[in-house]
């Protein structure tokens, strides 16, 4: 049998050799063709070129490196378990039951000291994974080491701790086995049927020695084949950066050799690999080159064909010149992910304009980070983008499950309810997810039915008051859970009577139609979810918890096919946890915490080869050994804090401390995956950064390999001009509408038909457009009906605020208001609306004669005091001040009953104005209410003052008064009160075409005044400021309502009421 080796550095020259390496067929159809690869978007890419270059492909084994190795060993040694008991993922719960057992010993005493402190249980477990992950390098980069260690040549804590593992499964871990199974292929005692008959090692630009070792000796009982991705035909093992020959000792900076720059900084795993292969004792089959150059004469060939032939081998560059025009490299710096994502689109975008046989499935978008750029991605290309503006079919691939669609995050949210006090934010936010409120037969629109329910009824936290005696509060049961759903109850059976209180309990009457029913389903979950955050408390072993784990599934979520993928993937992870736990034979009880962190970090990985070539654009994360060759590499996010990544080993780990070739470093993987994107790139290499600031657009470096990469070519291209390669990177603007972009000058550009379009219509005429082009038609009752019928109350309604009307009774806008987000915790003190509202209600209590007092368990129950005596005191403090009102209500009215409500029925020009006037008394119209005088009081009181005078006549008149909480509108009899309602039925009128300039608090300041300065408070700079208000904004946006229109309106309107003031005479 035969190792061949066959080395390239396309990976196109490698698949077309493997067609004739596995074209001859095996002993059997029904027989698997095995193929190693490292990545399942490798697997992906490979099957799909197998099928296009020989026509069919089917029956491939694609197994991982290690999942290949360890299936020879149990071939080989049938008494290995499926899984090794030194697999990371079981060695971690062995470690938890053993070190316990270990601290004792004089040896661990380093350990004692870090476990000591608190949250001993997770600190125990997050140690035995950091250690388990230590061994697992240990295993296949330190054989010799744990060897050691096995003959007990060594007494520190690493050692004494690997020994026990070892007794309790001797002969089992990696280095072991690898002992053994080479033993028995030595001596020819490898059982029949163990060697695969064909073995294939694809796509390779590194493999540990330990890998390595197992391949070459396998090659003797089957032809073993491994094709590697080399960047380079030279000898270029001795190659290294000016910085690293620097740090060596005298005598290896002798052989050393500085070379080519991008090989010499970024090349070091392949170099390692290059030696390892060198050193091979066994090449029966040979190595073959497949070395090709890269087509072409642009700047990305040559950069490419530059590394193949070491052309800087002599260390005496050439310069080669670049046609200026060529935009096979380009670099972009941008404000921030957002932006980078819109530039890319925009890019590529031209590159289908540029290149007409270009597919989306030719181009592949790495980044470092995917899961920060997923969004900002789905965003851009997703859609909500102007029509005439390109879609581009894309795929998102290597995302955790936690970003599927939120299913994780609400299961390990449910988990986390235990920390928290049961807040109603956290259990409305586990409702809100589709897959739960599904399951408990609630739709959108009964959530928003329950938020409502949830806000009357002030729930804020805990279940009862037991839960607030535990956490060292006092007792109270307001706003709690409890309360609320005892409040909901009762309302479904009787009606909530001004304050009639059933058993303490204030019904909360809002139940409509199915209203029942949902409230049921609403109080079955949160039974459900209290049960699950006390039952969690409770420790339990891995089995344990994986029946709970699958509990809470099948109780909260719901298997429809919106979420089948992720119940799925959370139950297989589910299940993984009772294999670890008959796996590594951890049978203690392990709390809540423990889980959560063994969840997180499993929901955490990504979910490999999904969403990988599936016909559009591919984003991925940059993964080492995903060097697949595509017509243009994008990389997003190369930043200078994010890659390369930085080498975290533990303190313990003692491979920092004597490091090796082959020894693997995040650092130098992410150094040599640049280098092979660059290699990969077959026509463009599009590279992006986040390179300016978007708070003050200072400039931030990018990665230190894109400046190494700028800094090569630099040294070694020239376009004829003295801004190479500095032309090579575009700084492009804050905002994808800046002019620039559309101006045809400076290379900037964009396809963005919608940003254009604005920026058109900015350059023709600079001046906001009318909200209304042109006023509204008469309302079809006035063209009807000579005499339109006018309701007082629409009259009010019209003037407290025109736009509004305007925009609600005749365009049909309905501004919602922004829903205000539900409060955690009880209110600590009330809020301007709730005092009102309950300053009004003592006051009416106290004008019918009532004592205060009885208010105040309604006002507890209703959950809008403060908890305990701090309400009482709160309650207090209004009924004080309410009182001072009172007795100014009662001389006012010389507590006499009020007079019955008057019909009104007045023809008002052409109409008849009608409706209903109370509050009327033997001194006239008198209202109260417990606020400030304001600009809406103002007019609502004029309008009933003049109603009320036309109704009296001239001969009697009458007066009309308000007391507010700040002082009173007292206003004098009405000579002429029809003249002054005609004039606001006029303004009506307008209003109802077009947006009236009269708005009650900024129409006031000035007409009291005669000064702008002071309707400019009101309208823009005033506590509240009237100017933004929605409906204002949506009208005038930035015009600026305060004009002539305004002056001359405010003052017609006010000039009349200020006359009959008491006060200004």
């Amino acid at each position: 049998m035969s190792l061949t080796i066959y080395t390239s550095n396309r990976m196109e020259a490698l698949v077309e050799q493997l067609c004739a390496v596995v074209e001859p067929p095996l002993s059997s159809p029904f027989v698997p063709e095995t193929i190693v690869v490292q990545s399942r978007g490798m697997e992906r890419w490979l099957a799909m070129e197998l099928a296009k270059r020989l026509g069919i492909w089917a029956n491939g084994s694609y197994p991982f490196p290690n999942a290949f190795v360890w299936s020879l060993f149990r071939a080989a040694l049938p008494h290995l378990p499926d899984q090794s008991p030194f697999d990371p993922a079981i060695l971690t719960w062995r470690i938890m039951d053993l070190l316990p057992r270990l601290l004792p010993e004089p040896a661990f005493g380093q350990l004692r000291g870090y476990l000591a402190g608190e949250d001993r249980e997770l600190r125990l477990y997050q140690l035995a994974a950091r250690i388990a992950d230590t061994f697992d390098q240990y295993t296949v980069f330190r054989g010799d080491l744990l060897t050691a260690w096995e003959t007990g040549r060594d007494q520190q804590w690493q050692a004494r701790l690997w020994r026990a593992l070892t007794a309790d499964s001797p002969g089992t871990h990696r280095g072991a086995v690898r002992d053994a199974f080479l033993k028995q292929l030595a001596g020819g005692r490898l059982p029949a049927g163990v060697c695969p008959e064909r073995v294939s090692v694809f796509g390779i630009s590194y493999l540990p020695p330990f890998h390595l070792e197992i391949f070459t000796s396998l090659a003797r009982l089957c032809p073993v084949n491994l094709f590697v991705l080399s960047p380079c035909r030279e000898y270029w093992g001795d190659i290294v950066s000016p910085g690293a020959r620097a740090r060596m000792t005298p005598e290896r900076r002798q052989q050393a050799v500085e070379g080519h720059p991008l090989l010499a900084s970024l090349g070091k795993p392949g170099r390692d690999f290059s030696s390892l292969i060198l050193a091979c004792d066994d090449l029966s089959g040979g190595e073959r080159d497949l070395y090709a150059e890269a087509p072409g004469e642009t700047l990305l060939a040559a950069v490419q064909n530059g590394i193949l032939t070491l052309d800087e081998a002599d260390g005496t560059p050439r310069l080669v010149r670049v046609d200026p025009g060529d935009r096979s490299i380009g670099i972009h710096s941008c404000h921030g992910p957002m932006r980078e994502a819109e530039v890319l689109h925009d890019v590529l975008l031209a590159m289908f304009e540029e290149l007409p046989d270009l597919t989306p499935r030719d181009i592949i978008v790495m980044t470092p980070d995917i899961e920060t750029y997923a969004p900002y991605v789905a965003a851009v290309f997703g859609g909500g983008q102007d029509q005439q503006r390109r879609r581009i079919p894309f795929s998102i691939a290597d995302r955790s499950i936690r970003c599927a669609g939120g299913a994780a995050d609400t299961f390990l949210a449910i988990l986390d309810l235990p920390l928290g006090r049961f807040p109603v934010t956290d259990v409305l936010d586990i409702l809100e997810t589709g897959a739960v409120h599904r399951r408990f037969g609630i739709d959108e629109a009964g959530l928003e039915q329950i938020r409502s329910w949830v806000e009357a009824t002030r729930i804020r936290w805990g279940m009862d008051e037991n839960e607030r005696r535990a956490a060292g509060l006092p007792a109270y049961r307001e706003n709690s859970w409890q309360a609320g759903l005892d409040r909901l109850l009762l309302g479904v059976a009787m009606p909530d009577e001004e304050g009639a209180m059933f058993g303490g309990i204030l019904p909360h009457d809002a139940m409509e139609g199915d209203g029942p029913v949902l409230l049921g389903r609403f109080i079955r979950f949160v039974e459900a979810l209290d049960r699950v955050r006390r039952d969690l408390v409770r420790p339990r072993s891995l089995e344990g918890w994986t029946a709970t784990l699958r509990g809470i599934l099948a109780d909260f979520f719901n298997p429809d096919d919106a979420t089948a993928f992720e119940r799925a993937a959370l139950g297989r992870i589910v299940d993984g946890l009772g294999e670890l736990g008959a796996g590594s034979g951890f049978t203690d009880e392990v709390g809540r915490s423990v889980i959560r962190a063994w969840l997180g970090e499993r929901l955490d990985k990504p979910e490999q080869g999904l969403g990988f070539m599936t016909g559009g654009v591919t984003f991925c994360a940059m993964l080492p050994m995903r060097s697949i060759p595509f017509r243009v590499i994008c990389l997003l996010g190369v930043n200078d804090d994010s890659f390369p990544r930085r080498d975290r080993a533990a303190g313990f780990d003692l491979m920092t401390a004597d490091r090796r070739p082959g020894d693997r470093s995040l650092r130098e993987e992410d150094r040599y995956l640049f280098l092979e994107a660059i290699l990969s790139a077959r026509e463009r290499l599009v590279i992006s950064y986040t390179g300016q600031s978007v708070r003050d657009n200072a400039e931030l470096p990018p990665s230190v390999l894109v400046s190494e990469f700028l800094d090569y070519l630099g040294s070694r291209f020239t376009d004829g001009t003295d801004r190479f390669p500095a032309s090579l990177v575009t700084r492009h603007r804050l905002q994808p509408f800046s002019p620039a972009y559309f101006s045809g000058t400076g290379g900037l550009f964009s396809y963005a038909a919608e940003e254009c379009r604005a920026l058109s219509r900015r350059g023709r005429d600079d001046a906001p457009r009318p909200f209304l082009e042109h006023p509204l038609a008469s309302p079809a009752s006035a063209l009807a009906d000579e005499t339109e019928i006018l309701p007082l109350a629409q009259l009010i309604s019209f003037f407290e605020h025109p736009v509004r009307y305007l925009m609600r009774h005749r365009l049909g806008i309905r501004l919602e208001e922004s829903r205000s987000p539900l409060e955690g915790r009880e209110p600590f003190a009330l809020d301007s609306l709730d005092a009102f509202l309950l300053e009004q209600e003592i006051l009416d209590h106290i004008l019918a004669g009532g004592d205060p007092a009885d208010l105040l368990p309604v006002a507890r129950a209703r959950g809008g005091l403060p908890p305990a005596r701090q309400g009482e005191l709160a309650f207090a403090g209004l009924t004080a001040r309410v009182r001072d009102l009172a007795d100014r209500v009662r001389l006012a009215t010389s507590s006499l009953p009020p007079f019955e409500p008057v019909t009104v029925d007045l023809r008002v020009g052409e109409r008849r104005l009608v409706g209903e006037l109370g509050s009327l008394w033997p001194a006239g119209l008198i209202r109260w209410r417990c606020a400030r005088l304001s600009g809406r009081d103002h007019i609502r009181l004029w309008i009933e003052h003049l109603v009320l005078n036309a109704l009296a006549g001239p001969a009697t008149g009458a007066a009309s008064r308000l007391l507010a909480a700040d002082g009173e509108l007292a206003l004098r009899p009405v000579a002429d009160p029809l003249a002054h309602l005609e004039a606001l039925v006029s303004y009506y009128r307008q209003g109802s075409r077009e947006p009236l300039r009269f708005f009650p608090r900024s129409s006031l300041a000035f007409a009291r005044t005669g000064e702008m300065a002071a309707a400019r408070t009101a309208w823009e700079g005033d506590f509240y400021p009237e100017g933004d208000d929605p409906y204002h904004a949506l009208c005038f946006g930035t015009a600026d309502p305060l004009d002539d229109a305004f002056r001359e309106t405010s003052v017609a309107i006010l000039t009349p009421l200020l006359a009959h003031r008491e006060d200004e005479r």
